[in-house]
């Protein structure tokens, strides 16, 4: 038995009253490198992402905002196999993490329930160049080394951390 010191509550049931988005993100590491996006609400830098479509699976959502955001083209990669299945039951690509988030919305307070993916520019002989977009306010590859000195979005660094240790072991 837990002594009562040590037990906290899980938060689920706090939140249950608030809204949920599901969106996705990709985490981008390329060259001791990651690709971030500036949030102009918030004001801080965090993985290109954003809500997952009607017509999409979260992986696909992490491949087009991305694309949407930076103009970087990739792939997300995942620990399972490849689609073999049919089309009424079949494995999607793991995510690297799921996190969530809570965001507020035209007023309104959501969390955000994202899915995180691991994901690999297509073009791997170099960073790849950077298509400026009115989605972002600014997207930038930043060393990972000097991440500690960037603004960034909560749970940034927790994620991160997760995508960097996956490609230690990989």
């Amino acid at each position: 038995m837990l002594k009562p010191e040590l037990y906290s509550p899980h938060p689920l049931p706090a939140i249950l009253n608030i809204p949920r988005h599901f969106t996705a993100s990709a985490v981008i590491l390329s060259q001791n490198h990651i690709l971030l996006v500036h949030h102009r609400r918030i004001g801080a830098w965090l993985p290109p992402g954003g809500h997952i479509e009607d017509d999409e699976m979260p992986h696909q959502c992490a491949e087009r905002e991305t694309m949407e955001e930076t103009g970087v083209a990739i792939d997300v990669v995942s620990s399972n196999l490849p689609f073999t299945g049919d089309s009424d039951a079949f494995l999607l690509p793991t995510p690297l993490c799921i996190h969530s988030v809570k965001a507020v919305e035209k007023g309104v307070d959501y969390y955000h329930i994202d899915f995180v993916f691991f994901g690999r520019p297509k073009q791997l002989d170099a960073l790849p160049s950077i298509e400026h977009t009115d989605d972002v306010y600014e997207a930038r590859w930043f060393s990972l080394d000097k991440l500690h000195e960037v603004p960034l979005a909560k749970n940034v660094v927790e994620v991160v951390g997760v995508a960097r240790e996956r490609l230690a072991n990989s």
